[in-house]
Formats: structure tokens, sequence, C-alpha cells
């Protein structure tokens, strides 16, 4: 019966966190391009979450049609036109083609394109600000490795030892913690250590110019999330981090495949994360955050989700939204466009070769999966 249960748990482990991990997110994104399609007078014909065949219809708003399908990849938003539209427009009913998408202006089209990813930042910058108001733990900083014959070696330091205070100053961040041994390099400090939660002080004098790769004290640092209560913050200073944690977020994002390069990063480590993959990450964050009794873990992973899943489709290829975006550019500078036919066949081959990709990252995530973090 354990036998039996670990396996269930390992099955609906995954499927869980992508039921509480990706469908909200993209949802949101749909949601985003629905939105702003109505706002620009364009129908759309269904709102589905998951692709076809259709399993049911949820409810109707207007002229949209929310349904549940049961391919759980991903989602969309169908407008008037967007798949089926007639070349004579003449043949059409003149109130669909005023709401069809392909009868409005290119920078109207662009702002529907923009509606999924806007709302995914949006969606991310909001969690970031929950995730602060909620609270967050304190930064501390212990030791990694101990270099011998070093400063700290001497001092009698270990890895593990949790760096409190610099001659009194308490200090948390790693940052906190170099700023305050690089003002007494050559002096004797007086450094206050957690042990296995015995506080004691030891004295060391810092090296102004250490043998190279061991550092002023000769020990190598870790940051890490500080144990016990949770610091929250007011709903200004909120604000304020949110949009400071959710703007390095997207940089962080927009510059990691030149990063990966530059590093020489091994492709086992940089590839991309596949469904299975994100599941897994996501059912690690659940227990986390059941584990440390607050939502944080959870609440850092859909900012990260949703900044890139953003970021993503705003990729400049058909199928995705950049795609559609770059088309209806090319449109605008023009004068002239593709006819909606032949740009939707453009799109469909396209996507058909994502969904081939998708496979192939998929088998990545069974066969050589990415260590969690």
């Amino acid at each position: 019966m354990t036998a039996f249960t670990e396996g269930l748990g390992s099955i609906l482990g995954p499927i869980m966190g992508f039921i509480v991990g990706l469908i909200p997110l993209v949802v949101i994104h749909e949601f985003g391009h629905l939105i702003v399609a109505k706002i620009m007078g364009v129908w759309v014909r269904e709102f589905g979450i998951g692709y076809p065949p259709r399993a049911f219809k949820m409810f109707q708003w207007a002229e949209t049609e929310f349904t549940l399908n049961w391919i759980p990849f991903g989602g969309f938003a169908r407008m008037e036109g967007e798949s089926v539209f007639a070349e004579n427009q003449d043949e059409l009913d003149p109130d669909t083609v005023a709401h069809s998408l392909y009868t409005k202006k290119p920078w109207k089209r662009i702002l529907i394109y923009l509606g999924g990813p806007a709302a995914n930042v949006l969606t991310a910058w909001l969690i970031a600000i929950v995730i602060f108001m909620s609270g967050i733990p304190g930064i501390q900083t212990s030791i990694g490795e101990v270099a011998p014959a070093s400063p700290a070696a001497e001092a009698a330091l270990q890895a593990g030892d949790v760096f409190v205070a610099v001659n009194g100053e308490a200090v948390g961040a790693s940052d906190e913690l170099l700023d305050a041994i690089d003002a007494v390099k050559g002096q004797e400090t007086t450094l206050t250590i957690d042990r296995d939660g015995e506080v004691f002080d030891v004295s060391l004098t810092p090296r102004a110019n250490p043998p190279e790769g061991e550092g002023a004290m000769g020990v190598m640092i870790v940051q890490q999330n500080a144990p016990g209560d949770l610091t929250r913050y007011s709903v200004g200073d909120s604000i304020r981090y949110g949009t400071r944690y959710m703007t390095n977020m997207t940089l962080m994002t927009v510059q990691l495949p030149f990063y990966v390069i530059r590093m020489g990063i091994p492709f086992n480590e940089a590839r991309p994360v596949g469904v299975i993959g994100i599941s897994q990450i996501a059912e690690q964050s659940v227990a986390e955050s059941v584990e440390a009794e607050a939502p944080y873990p959870y609440l850092n992973l859909l900012v990260m989700l949703s900044v890139s899943l953003g970021i993503f489709n705003l990729i400049p290829i058909p199928a995705l939204d950049g795609g559609r975006i770059l088309f209806s550019l090319v449109e605008a500078i023009r004068g002239r466009a593709l006819t909606p036919k032949l740009e939707e066949r453009i799109h469909m081959i396209a996507f058909v070769a994502m969904l081939v990709l998708f496979v192939g990252i998929t088998l990545l995530d069974i066969f050589m999966p990415v260590p969690l973090p």
C-alpha cells in the first residue's frame, strides 16, 4: 500500500502542480487578449481552457462561449475572423465583418496581441506586491567552505556557521557582510557567529591582500532564507519592493539566454523546461509553502512563470503574439497586408512546429530531467 501511495503521489503531485502553477497564468494571458479585443470591438467567439476537442461549455458572456477542452496544455481566445475568413466580405453579414479581427486597423490588432503579455506582467507585479505584504523570510549568510591556513581557519570557523554581526553591527544579506568586512581589512575584528543555535564571538583579522579565490576571511559564503518569523511590509513599501523585484525578474529573464551563452552553462542545466518540469517545480513550491506555513515560495514561482510567459509570447515568430505583432507592423509600414487566410496558414504551420518542439522538450523532461532548485 505504501508503494502504491508513493506511486500515486508521484503522478498526482505534478498534475496538481500543473493545475495550480500553469493553468491560472494561461487563463490570465488569454483573458488579457479577450478584454482588449472586446474593447477594440472584436468579437471573441470562444474562450477555451485547454485545446479541443471540447469537453463542455461552461457559460456564455455576450457572444463569447467559455469552454473546457480535453487537451490541457494551454488555452485560447478565438476571435471573429481569426481562423475562418471569407475572401469576399460581401458574402458576410456586415455586423460580423465590422467585428472581425482582420478588419481592424493594425494598431488595434497590436494592442489586442499585447493584451496577453501585458496581463501576465501585470499579474506578476500584483503577486510580487502580495509577496511582501504577506511576509518574506529574513536573509542570513553562512559559511559554505573554509580555506586552509586562512584567518577563518585560524579562528576555528566551520562550514554552516551563520554570521550574525561584525563588530557588533548586525549583518544579514551577503552584501552587508562583504561591505562590513571590506571596511575592516587589516584590522582585528570581532565576528558574532551562530553555530547550531549557540551564539558566540570570535576574533580574526581580514586580509587586505588575500590569495586569489579565497577572500579576506578565507571563506565561501552562502546566502539563504533565515528561519523564524516572516517580515511583513506596509502597502507602500510592498509596492516599492514588489515593483523592484518584478523589474529585476523581468530583466533577468530577458538577459538569461545571453548569460547562458556567455557563461557556457551545460545544455542539461540551461535547456528549456517543459510542462512536466514546470509542474514538478510547482509541486515543490506548493510543498515548501505548506512546510513554511507561508505563501511566498509558491507566489515567487508564479511571478517567475508569469513574467516568463509574457516575455516568451513576445518573441517575434509566427504563432506567438510577437509574430502577430510583427505581421501587423509590416502591414502598417507597407500599407497592405497578407490575406487573412495566408497569414493564419503561416501561424498554423508555426504552431504545428512548436507542438513538435513541445513534444521534444517534454521527452527531455522525462528522460533528462532538470534538477529541481
